[in-house]
């Protein structure tokens, strides 16, 4: 780590804009405040970013970066990415920059019309173009970020005029297991996991949510969204299959925090597409008691929280997905999954803008 990028009490002072014994408090009081990567005789210093971040989310300054992460597909993971993103921007009037990671692209084409993806897609100005350009560094770089970021997506009021859209691309299928080797491939000043970081870092405080939809697994174009967010959800259909990986998820992203040295909580896990019947009951049941699986072993991690809200399954979801049905309200979207989607986005809110007492 450069020494550059690191800064002792009078600096993070400076920084926050208050006297150096508020931040000697500060470090008494809040068991969050970062950890000093070193403690030199002049005292301890910090990772520049890390102490930024944490300054901006005391001060009700920081951009809430959350991930949604399922390790199976299917569960209603993009949707409800989807729909939180769209409700933050157009109900609670929030700048929301969604980055789809997926190369599924579902996000994206939910948002916008495939035909419209398969020009920026043909043209390079997507997430696919980044990483790519990194895979091929004796080339010209193409991806340009204000070019591939999309302005006054959703179909919702013809576009919602504060979400801004990252799109994504199969193409990433081909990538994705490259993208570890970027190092060996003469690259040597590219961290792999540092690739959407370095673009995204100069447009971040343009917004006050970035939602990221992640593919389904826990590799390194996961990680590379895990490397900016502030925490995470994991949206799960309550049966055995589907919540089988939570522990997993958990587990892998706790380790990664300790590699890279920042905290990455869990900000609870949310049922999607439920359905009145015992099965779903019981696995909901066994979630708010924070029993499932290993969880309940001894010395396992903890069991993040299950957010109040659940998503029914609805008919109206899967014929709002289609950009082209000419649906331009949240009910006709949503159905009745709109309300449900609300309050999960009111419960996400109130958890990032929480204030520190």
């Amino acid at each position: 780590m450069s020494t550059e990028n690191l800064v002792g009490i009078a600096e993070v002072a400076e920084i926050a804009k208050v006297s150096k014994q508020a931040v000697t408090n500060w470090r008494i009081r809040y068991d969050d405040f970062p950890r000093p990567v070193q403690t030199l005789q002049s005292g301890p210093v910090w990772e520049r970013e890390t102490v930024v971040t944490w300054v901006k989310n005391f001060q009700g300054q920081a951009t809430h970066v959350l991930s949604f992460i399922n390790l199976k597909g299917g569960v209603g993971k993009t949707t409800t990415a989807v729909g939180v993103a769209e409700i933050l921007a157009q109900e609670e009037r929030k700048q929301v920059l969604l980055v789809d990671l997926d190369p599924q692209t579902n996000a994206t084409v939910t948002l916008i019309s495939e035909e419209q993806w398969a020009e920026r897609d043909k043209s390079g100005r997507t997430i696919a173009q980044l990483f790519a350009d990194k895979l091929n560094s004796h080339e010209q770089p193409k991806f340009d970020l204000e070019q591939s970021i999309i302005r006054r997506v959703s179909t919702i009021n013809d576009g919602i005029a504060r979400l801004d859209l990252l799109p994504s691309s199969i193409r990433l299928i081909d990538l994705q297991d490259r993208i570890p080797m970027i190092a060996l491939s003469g690259n040597f000043t590219a961290n792999p996991l540092d690739i959407l970081k370095s673009v995204l870092q100069p447009v971040m405080d343009r917004y006050d949510y970035v939602i990221i939809d992640c593919p389904p697994s826990l590799g390194t174009v996961t990680k590379n969204g895990l490397r900016i967010s502030t925490g995470y959800i994991i949206p799960t259909i309550p049966d055995i299959v589907s919540t089988w990986g939570i522990y997993q998820i958990v587990d892998n992203v706790h380790r990664f925090s300790q590699d890279i040295d920042r905290p990455l909580p869990a900000l609870g896990i949310v049922a999607t597409k439920v359905q009145p019947n015992n099965l779903h009951r019981r696995v909901i049941e066994d979630l708010k008691a924070r029993r499932l699986g290993h969880f309940g072993e001894a010395g396992a991690l903890p069991q993040p929280p299950v957010f109040q809200s659940t998503i029914s399954q609805t008919v109206a979801v899967a014929r709002g997905a289609d950009v082209d049905a000419d649906i331009r309200t949240f009910k006709g979207k949503y159905g009745n999954a709109y309300a449900e989607l609300r309050h999960l986005t009111q419960e996400i809110k109130q958890i990032c803008e929480k204030k520190k007492p």
